[in-house]
């Protein structure tokens, strides 16, 4: 029977799960064994959070200094073989850019998350970016415990983008959606790096996300989702972009939207501009100091069918060691 044709109650029954997250992984699960193209909602637990927090020098995509309280993931997880298998399998990937001989490849692993409440045991996501700027792509690989490893791409770059897989053609976006406007009423970007933290900090909190999420349409929730506290991210680009960070908005602590904030310079001189970006197939709606400023639909489907972000479960490679 296809799951095609199961409705809400049905669903409900079939799948009597603790929460939406839970619901959403074995939907595709079920789908995938059934020949269902569907959608996926981003299950995501932030565990530990790696913001690159700088002193006054060098630039900020040169050095960083922990938070008391976020830190990166530590030797040890790294070396775990779940975080090893997803820098492996995240690394298989790159994105080719139009202009640029050489695709961006995997920058760094910002985050390492887990969520028992939805069965996700681990995860990382990370970034792909040219030399410590800002990043082109936002990639993330989880496994939840009975399913298989699930991956997306939410991309930054702004047009003529494409993800390759080994180096060939992987995916491309047809729709481009992330685009930078300038904050209203910010202040000049400081001189000093630590301050310029405080300032996009103080920018983000202005902000303000709802995830508008369920799976069926009668069970749509509408939830105010929290800025995590530090950037998981940091960046620069020598004669374009001062200092630049990437926020998150979780529901709960699974990262739902990508907000990123940076100080760059131009003829007119120097200030900060943002853009937002989903980390989920739900409608999102976002606001800067209570005026609507950005949103997307709620986007249902998977894989080919994508067009603006990037959800499907993850295929290994010939002979990849995947871990349970």
């Amino acid at each position: 029977m296809s799951l095609c044709l199961i409705g809400p109650m049905q669903w409900r029954l079939f799948a009597p799960m603790q929460s939406p997250a839970q619901s959403r992984i074995l939907f595709m699960q079920v789908s995938a064994f059934t020949g269902c193209r569907v959608g996926l909602g981003v299950a995501l637990a932030v565990a530990s959070i790696a913001p690159l927090l700088f002193g006054d020098e060098p630039s900020p995509a040169t050095s960083r200094k922990e938070s008391p309280d976020i830190a990166i993931p530590s030797k040890d997880d790294l070396l775990d073989q779940r975080i090893v298998f997803a820098k492996t399998a995240l690394g298989r990937y790159s994105i080719q850019i139009a202009g640029r001989d050489e695709p961006a490849r995997l920058s760094e692993v910002c985050l390492r998350w887990s969520n028992p409440v939805s069965q996700v045991k681990d995860g990382v996501l990370a970034v792909y970016a040219f030399d410590g700027g800002r990043p082109v792509a936002i990639g993330q690989i989880f496994h939840s415990a009975g399913y298989s490893w699930v991956h997306e791409f939410a991309i930054i770059a702004q047009d003529e983008t494409a993800i390759l897989r080994e180096g060939r053609p992987f995916w491309k976006p047809s729709e481009y959606i992330c685009r930078f406007v300038d904050v209203p009423n910010a202040p000049v970007p400081a001189a000093k790096a630590t301050l310029r933290l405080s300032q996009m900090r103080k920018i983000a909190g202005d902000f303000s996300v709802v995830d508008h999420a369920g799976w069926e349409e009668s069970e749509i929730t509408r939830h105010e989702l929290r800025l995590l506290p530090q950037p998981v991210y940091r960046y620069a680009e020598a004669g374009k972009i001062i200092d630049g960070g990437l926020f998150e908005f979780a529901l709960g602590t699974d990262p739902e939207c990508n907000l990123l904030i940076e100080a760059y310079q131009d003829e007119k001189g120097s200030r900060y501009r943002y853009a937002l970006a989903p980390m989920s197939v739900y409608q999102l709606e976002a606001r800067y100091r209570d005026q609507a400023v950005w949103g997307i639909e709620r986007r249902i489907f998977t894989g080919d069918k994508c067009t603006k972000y990037y959800a499907r479960f993850y295929t290994p490679a010939p002979g990849e060691n995947v871990p349970e």
